[in-house]
């Protein structure tokens, strides 16, 4: 049993179970408007009750995302007490639906509920400013390297993308404006546009444009045809490293790897590397660790880290001649699944769990370690 219901009588926890606090499941139901947060239901949990005209009923649930104890669904062992009985790590559902998520383990892991909870949230947010709730649909969607909103793709006419904007998570509408005025003397890596639920980006063949009609923002984008990747099988050889990130020595040669073998070093190199922190490539690297300063150990962190990825895999870099460019990570055509398995690091790394579309493989996945910082 990993849920709480919402009622006084379910309020005390076995011994060894880390249950939450009244006042963290009034928090829970409140944030969720007293509604289920799966998009199919959204049922109302609290209402009069026959009992009397001063009665109510609840029959919501606090449910935690990670289980309250060991043998629980998705139990984290590297979870403290007190995370596992945060706010963070809940979710309010109906009776139904608390029930289906542990039963049904597989099918709600924990970065989806954590996604679901978020978007349940984000949506009740809208519904409280008076503006369109974002659909089930809207995620983020990255514009330039400095505007990122929750939205959806709603349409694609030869190379023009169209996207409808619920809210700006980084940047706001002076900075879409400012990004289309000074389009031209952008770098051009710094031209393109991410969707997370594609898992795939493209360059942007000129400036955006937006309109805005009844409270609702929609721009669309020319994009660049998707540029070309490398068979994983055909990766170039680079010199190993070992667990510690250090060279090593095997048959008295530095090690090496190539083909498919390096692509986990590769993606781990890749965004492990901060932007701006190489001298003669400063546009080189990813945002990550901007990112988790601001949102560790909210579940937009994923969201951002899986936009960064598609960047990473999606949009080409001119290292040295500005007419031999590659997407840093060579072989990857689309990011389906980035999922943060731990807020727990070793030495400023925290494992990842990668689902991705190679070229020359396929799906492909993978648990690689990123760094982001060791202050975190």
């Amino acid at each position: 049993m990993t849920s709480h219901s919402g009622s006084d009588s379910s309020l005390l926890v076995k011994e060894k179970r880390d249950g939450f606090s009244k006042p963290t499941i009034r928090a829970l139901a409140l944030r969720a408007g007293y509604c289920c947060s799966l998009s199919e239901c959204r049922r109302p949990t609290v209402g009069p009750s026959e009992a009397g005209p001063d009665k109510h009923v609840n029959i919501g649930v606090a449910s935690h995302i990670s289980a309250a104890a060991p043998g629980g669904p998705r139990y984290d062992s590297s979870m403290t007490p007190e995370q596992r009985s945060s706010i963070l790590n809940g979710i309010w559902l109906c009776q139904t639906h608390s029930r289906l998520i542990d039963v049904d383990k597989d099918s709600f892991p924990t970065h989806r509920l954590h996604e679901i909870k978020l978007a349940h949230e984000t949506a009740q947010v809208a519904r409280l400013a008076g503006t369109s709730a974002p659909t089930l649909d809207s995620d983020f969607i990255a514009l330039g390297p400095d505007l990122v909103f929750t939205g959806e793709l709603i349409g694609i006419e030869k190379n023009i993308w169209s996207f409808r904007l619920d809210h700006f998570v980084v940047g706001d509408l002076s900075d879409l404006i400012r990004f289309g005025e000074n389009f031209t003397n952008l770098d051009l890596y710094d031209r393109f546009v991410l969707v997370n639920a594609i898992g795939d980006g493209r360059e942007l063949a000129a400036g955006p444009r937006w309109s805005k009609q009844h409270n609702q923002l929609s721009l669309s984008v020319a994009v660049i045809e998707s540029f070309p990747r490398i068979d994983a099988h055909n990766l170039p050889m680079d010199i190993a490293l070992n667990e510690v990130n250090d060279i090593f020595i095997t048959n008295g040669d530095l090690a090496t790897v190539r083909g498919l073998d390096s692509l986990p070093q590769k993606i781990k190199l890749c965004l492990s590397t901060n932007r701006g922190e190489i001298w003669f490539h400063p546009s080189l690297g990813t945002r990550i660790r901007e990112y988790a300063q601001v949102f560790f150990g909210s579940p937009w962190l994923s969201r951002l880290i899986k936009l960064e990825t598609i960047r990473m895999a999606c949009i080409p870099h001119a290292e040295h001649d500005p007419n031999q460019r590659m997407t840093p990570l060579m072989s990857v055509r689309k990011v389906e699944v980035v999922e943060m398995l731990s807020t727990h690091g070793s030495n400023g790394f925290f494992p990842f769990r990668f689902q991705l579309d190679i070229e020359g493989v396929g799906t492909w996945d993978r648990e690689i370690p990123i760094y982001i910082s060791r202050d975190l």
